[in-house]
């Protein structure tokens, strides 16, 4: 693709780029195990990865971030395609032991349209699916998302967020929201979206603690 459009924001350095002297072992080990997960080893391109740190007690401290690309080409049906790539992903979480809890499917937002609606990406179509793991006591977050570009690229990613180990909590998701039911949602099931879909909580990991946008909520 192009460009790169998701529905929760990204920032991420590539592989190999330090971050900040106020990384962690802690926070090297969260991005291990962001990077162990069995469907990194599949990515198209290599993943970027960042370490979590914080430069500053007055900032809030940025999460780990690994973003993998599963699939990045041309379809002839870019909103099927991308529908059926959010699927994929959704699977490879299920089957590496994520529990899915939300999904969000949107329609694009047209180029010249004189009343846009407020979300989704523009000329694309997007659908996304939400995630977390518990490993040793830390809450983990990823996002499935397969976007449908017009006229025809299509591209699937997985973004996963580990906390900083400056957070003054590892287990960021202690209600745990349920497991969505498998086949039961906006990407797995019914027809394409005419406006947005969502299943599930709207529970978001952002890149930072410590402020209201980075909150998990």
């Amino acid at each position: 693709m192009s460009r790169r459009l998701l529905l929760v924001p990204i920032c991420v350095l590539l592989s190999g780029c330090a971050a900040s002297d106020a990384t962690t072992r802690a926070d090297q080990a969260r991005l291990d195990v962001m990077v162990s997960q069995p469907f990194v080893g599949e990515a198209v391109e290599e993943p970027a990865r960042r370490v979590a740190f914080q430069k500053s007690d007055d900032l809030p401290a940025t999460r780990g971030t690994v973003t993998v690309v599963l699939a990045d080409g041309p379809a002839a049906d870019p909103a099927g395609e991308a529908r059926r790539q959010a699927a994929r992903g959704m699977r490879k979480l299920r089957g590496g032991g994520w529990t899915v809890y939300a999904t969000v499917c949107l329609p694009p937002r047209e180029s010249g349209d004189p009343d846009p609606p407020a979300e989704g990406a523009w000329d694309a179509w997007s659908f996304a699916a939400h995630a977390y793991k518990i490993v040793d006591g830390v809450s983990y977050f990823a996002v499935a998302q397969g976007l449908g570009q017009l006229p025809g690229d299509v591209e699937m990613t997985i973004e996963m967020r580990a906390p900083s180990s400056h957070e003054p909590v590892t287990d960021l998701f202690p209600d745990r929201p349920p497991a969505l039911p498998a086949g039961r949602n906006c990407v797995e099931s019914g027809d394409l979206p005419s406006k947005k879909l969502a299943d599930g909580p709207p529970v978001v990991m952002g890149e930072s603690g410590r402020e209201p946008s980075g909150n998990v909520r």
